[in-house]
């Protein structure tokens, strides 16, 4: 079968990502020896234009979304993505009498919902490597789609329990038909996966949702070798785990840590770590391996916050963490999320002098929790009146602590411009458009928080007037 997919996903900030779900989806229909062609929109300039002229010459006989995102997630500059989704399917209908299916973790966070808002014929939940040759599969010979809690079909009731797809195994994902190079250049970094699933339970987390509780790890000697071919046929130097926690399981991180040294890959990376799950001998062998940055999913500074977003570790743990890198001079960065159910003054001074106290390389500031169906926030968030059952969900609603609404931005905004480490996307302190497009020409690996500890004082513009230059270094 004549197969198009589509990367909708056009959001540059704070750089473009490689979309490594579909990536996965063209790997997977290429061995079925399916025709695959790919439009990613995220670099083209005349993006409906050129999606008509692909519809044209190629002629599919399906076309596939990869739904990413559904939003920018930061607030108080909250930006949804749905209205580009629905040009992209108009022009689809307009140029072809194709069916059309959806998918990706953008599209799995509410997708009954998004079947009835979009004009597309299915819509794959979770992971699809596997959905969507079943469907291909019953497709081709012209037969009734049996039931599956992985598929919808507009027009027929949704299945009784909807649950995300799972893969059998994870494969490596093909990259060919993407600009593979182009995402190294002006996102400084390419993305790879060594696992799936969250065994955790964070408040607002929806990492357990589309990948499921279960860990699914890769073979270390093919992730290895992945990243051989990614360093010796793209020129690959910086890589991005993106991995929800990469360090747990402990002992697979330093097992992949010890082989990538014993291979000699010689590649720079960062990735998403469990302060909780990090040990001197695991940092090690990360920094042997080739580990330069390092991001916390810290979330809070107050023992109070940790406990009420359920988080696995303490407050203890992220000192020790944190004090670990400054050791081990490796660049970290802490995430921190302000305005969950019980946060107030007290907590948020907590989350300030913790951070004055570890002065890391950079704080990255979220302002608000995006509140996602399935989630415990969500059951919290109807109790307290803050949505309704009838809200919506497929557009942005953040939580923000009844103690502090109307005055969040104010509260951090005065106290992180304070502080030149500080970035507050939503405040756009720090950063801005303007600002990441420059930094971006002078070819500069790795994520950008790590140039925030090189600035003279902290840089900020107001809402949707991007006039930043290029940091002063020290």
């Amino acid at each position: 079968m004549k197969i198009l997919l589509i990367s909708v996903n056009r959001e540059h900030m704070p750089a473009p990502v490689f979309p490594l779900g579909l990536a996965y989806i063209a790997g997977a229909l290429k061995k079925a020896n399916h025709s695959v062609e790919v439009i990613d929109l995220c670099f083209s300039r005349e993006g409906l234009a050129d999606l008509q002229g692909v519809l044209i010459r190629f002629k599919p006989e399906l076309i596939g979304l990869s739904l990413r995102n559904l939003d920018n997630l930061t607030y108080p500059a909250s930006l949804s993505y749905l209205k580009e989704v629905e040009e992209v399917i108009a022009t689809c209908r307009s140029f072809s009498s194709s069916r059309l299916v959806i998918g990706g973790s953008g599209f799995s966070l509410a997708p009954q919902e998004l079947l009835k808002h979009l004009n597309v014929d299915f819509g794959i939940v979770g992971e699809g490597e596997e959905v969507l040759l079943t469907l291909i599969d019953f497709l081709e010979k012209n037969l009734p789609l049996p039931p599956s809690p992985h598929l919808l079909i507009r027009g027929h009731p949704a299945p009784p329990c909807i649950v995300g797809g799972q893969a059998s195994s994870i494969s490596t994902p093909d990259r060919s038909l993407f600009q593979t190079g182009r995402y190294l250049e002006e996102g400084g970094m390419l993305n790879l996966q060594t696992k799936r699933g969250c065994p955790f339970s964070c408040i607002y987390c929806t990492y357990p949702l589309l990948e499921g509780k279960k860990i699914r790890v890769r073979e270390v000697d093919e992730v290895v070798e992945e990243m051989e071919h990614l360093i010796q046929e793209g020129e690959t130097d910086y890589i991005y785990f993106v991995d929800d926690i990469f360090n747990y399981p402990v002992p697979f991180a330093e097992t992949l840590c010890r082989k990538m040294v014993e291979r000699r890959i010689k590649v720079t990376w960062s990735a998403f770590v469990n302060p909780g799950f990090l040990s001197e001998n695991l940092l090690h062998w990360m920094v042997e391996a080739g580990c330069r940055g390092i991001e916390f999913g810290t979330d809070s500074g107050s023992p109070k916050m940790l406990h009420y977003y359920r988080k696995s570790f303490t407050r203890e743990d992220v000192i020790r963490a944190s004090q670990l890198c400054s050791i081990w001079k490796v660049n970290h960065c802490h995430y921190l999320l302000f305005g969950g159910p019980g946060e107030d003054d007290e907590t948020i001074e907590e989350s300030f002098q913790l951070m004055d106290q570890l002065d890391p390389t950079a704080v990255i500031a979220m302002l608000g929790i995006r509140i996602y169906p399935g989630t415990e926030l969500e059951k919290i968030s109807l109790s307290q009146g803050v949505i309704r059952e009838e809200t919506n969900l497929i557009y942005p609603h953040f939580y923000i602590s009844p103690s502090l609404r109307g005055r969040l931005e104010e509260v951090i905004g005065e106290k992180a411009l304070k502080r030149r480490q500080w970035i507050v996307p939503g405040l756009e302190i720090n950063v801005t458009q303007n600002l990441m497009e420059q930094i971006r020409k002078f070819k500069i690996r790795g994520p950008l928080w790590e140039l925030v500890g090189r600035m003279k004082r902290p840089r900020v513009s107001p809402l949707g007037h991007s006039k930043s230059s290029i940091p002063d270094s020290n």
